[in-house]
């Protein structure tokens, strides 16, 4: 007798079922779309970012044509690799079996053969042409630290801002980063000139491009206000191509449930950390003898490299109506936002954005009193990026050999901890002790670097497998769009939060004196997102997201437009919402009370709450 798995109900919530719960004479429900298998994950998917049930079926239809060219930034690379579409059933057992033999046969095996091993894994999953897509397109991101420095020495020697004022135009910079699920949107509803990847994908490279040479150009840009507007520009180029890569990680992370997300978000950082090395060691050299003008025009390589591969990108053409397009951008939002509103996925996503905002940023306030008190040269400050990025792949190796079998609290927890301690260390730099006790400036700030760094991966992978996990299947591009936004909008808060906190302490360029006390501030408030760590499920998230099911109405899918006629459907309709609101109250109250969740007060809190929206919506629904 066949046996099934069991399945805690601590640690999943049980599917909705809506022939239980629809009045008689409800709208009908429709099948689940079919997902996309193959198509991968945080980076670019192709037709769509799988939110829309058009561009799924799309997508379907060609699932067994050859696949694409393996260049595609900012949409949804079509990786319909028959020979994984093949792989079916018996075939993706056998694999699967190979794959833990040889994880078995691992321990007896030098890490030079371990490492063949794994990358004949990662091959034999994912395929070349998407692993060769990802490390490419990170690359050309990395590599944007060729011009990062020149961006700094632009505001400080050629605008002459403050620390402050240069802190707050760089966050405003960083804005088309925070919108980044309107992008995955746009494209997958709107195709322009009969693409939904291919013509984004050049229109972008190329913006980002133009962008770039702009400020390249002598006597051109001479105020802030221009200066952000062309540098907002090429970061909203960059935005739109990293939504279609985090889109295909997300997707292809799926054909490997336990280590995918972790082995393609190790693929992408390291090859952004070869690129980010590549461009730092160059970026000083290029900054002192070219100047910032000259590191702007070398800088556009990177968008014109995007712009090439693109132009050769295959893709079918097709049209949409604009009653489509309003349709699927509709639907798509439904989607998310019944999966955002789903508790697993907004608890995460407030602890993401409290970790990153809580605690203040002084990143160009550090870069100011490096070269005005420190007198460090951009060669070396080119150095100390590079060795950054090199940790950068440390701290990613050191994560996969010792952390990622590690729960997601205490993980976060050691790393929250151990990042308040370290940032402590920029006291002794400020106060110049490292010189009493014999430690010259550039050996401290080196060795500050190397350990920053590491333990900041320690922190950024898990977030960045947590969000990969928490994406259900159907709109996996859009929901790890918006949760690496939530996590880019953090960072931008702690910036623009440090620029007022330096402000208010008086921190201003050849005023440094209260920067210590900055120093304590921030490293108080990185200890209290510990406090939040409830938030965290202490279980696998991806167990809960699985059990979750976002076509049915109750989660805002094709099957909704039911009971969201524009012509209505009068006491029906109510009768329906109302049922399904009931059933759905009934499993949060009843999820909410596990033992992850044991604070009495919040328990109280929640159920208070959402019996009386319930209430609420059921009086307002029957006036």
């Amino acid at each position: 007798m066949a046996t099934e798995s069991v399945v805690s109900p601590r640690k999943r919530l049980p599917r909705l079922n809506l022939e239980q719960h629809l009045v008689p004479g409800g709208g009908a429900v429709l099948e689940d779309d079919v997902a996309l298998s193959v198509l991968p994950p945080s980076s670019p998917s192709t037709a769509s970012t799988a939110s829309s049930s058009d561009s799924k079926k799309s997508a379907a239809k060609t699932k067994l044509k050859a696949p694409s060219p393996p260049f595609e930034q900012s949409c949804l690379h079509e990786r319909a690799t028959s020979r994984l579409v093949s792989k079916s059933g018996e075939a993706n057992d056998e694999r699967v079996s190979d794959v833990s033999d040889d994880s078995d046969g691992d321990a007896s095996l030098s890490r030079t053969q371990q490492l063949r091993n794994w990358l004949r894994r990662l091959n034999q999953t994912f395929g070349s042409s998407f692993l060769l897509l990802v490390g490419t397109v990170y690359a050309v991101q990395g590599f944007t630290s060729f011009s990062a420095l020149a961006v700094n020495y632009f505001f400080k020697d050629n605008l002459k801002l403050q620390p402050t004022e240069s802190q707050s135009l760089l966050t405003v910079m960083m804005v088309p980063w925070g919108v980044k699920p309107l992008y995955g949107i746009i494209s997958d509803s709107l195709p322009l000139f009969g693409y939904h990847r291919k013509s984004y994908m050049i229109l972008c490279s190329a913006l980002g491009a133009i962008a770039t040479l702009t400020l390249a150009v002598p006597d051109l840009i001479t105020t802030p206000l221009g200066a952000v507007l062309v540098l907002m520009l090429n970061s909203l180029s960059t935005a739109v191509i990293d939504v279609v890569i985090d889109a295909r990680v997300v997707e292809m992370s799926r054909l490997d449930p336990k280590y995918g997300a972790n082995d393609l978000q190790s693929v992408s950082w390291v090859s952004m950390s070869v690129g980010g090395v590549l461009g730092s060691f160059l970026s000083g050299p290029a900054t002192h003898n070219l100047g910032v003008r000259g590191v702007f025009c070398f800088a556009a390589v990177g968008p014109l490299t995007i712009l090439v591969f693109s132009m050769f990108m295959h893709e079918p053409k097709t049209t949409v109506s604009k009653r489509h397009f309003k349709s699927s951008a509709k639907r798509q939002l439904r989607q998310l936002k019944g999966a955002i509103c789903t508790p697993v996925i907004w608890m995460c996503a407030l602890w993401v954005f409290l970790s990153g905002a809580i605690s203040p940023g002084y990143s160009q306030v550090f870069f100011y009193f490096s070269t005005d008190v420190l007198k460090f040269t951009p060669e070396f400050l080119g150095t100390v990026s590079a060795f950054g990025f090199i940790f950068l792949m440390v701290g990613t190796m050191l994560y996969n050999a010792c952390f990622k079998d590690m729960s997601f609290r205490l993980i976060f927890f050691i790393a929250q901890l151990s990042l308040a301690v370290v940032s402590l260390l920029d006291i002794v730099l400020v106060t110049r002790a490292n010189l009493d006790v014999g430690i010259p400036d550039k050996a401290f700030v080196l060795g500050d670097a190397v350990i920053a760094d590491v333990i900041s991966r320690l922190k950024t992978m898990p977030v960045m497998v947590l969000c990969a996990k928490l994406c259900p299947k159907g709109i996996e591009g859009t929901l790890f769009a918006l949760l690496m936004s939530i996590s880019n909008f953090s960072r931008s808060v702690s910036e623009f939060w440090g620029a007022l906190v330096c402000a208010w302490l008086g921190i201003a360029k050849d005023q440094y004196d209260m920067l210590w006390l900055a120093i304590i501030f921030r490293s108080a408030l990185k200890v209290i997102p510990i406090f939040f760590l409830f938030l965290i499920p202490a279980t696998d998230p991806q167990e809960i997201v699985d059990e979750l099911d976002f076509s049915s109405p109750a989660h805002g899918d094709a099957s909704k437009d039911n009971f969201e006629d524009e012509e209505g459907e009068g006491d029906d309709e109510h009768s329906e919402i109302c049922l399904l609101l009931y059933y759905e109250v009934q499993q949060l109250d009843k999820w909410f009370v596990r033992d992850s969740y044991r604070s009495g007060f919040l328990q109280l809190l929640h159920r208070r709450t959402i019996w009386r929206w319930f209430l609420y919506y059921i009086s307002t629904s029957t006036v």
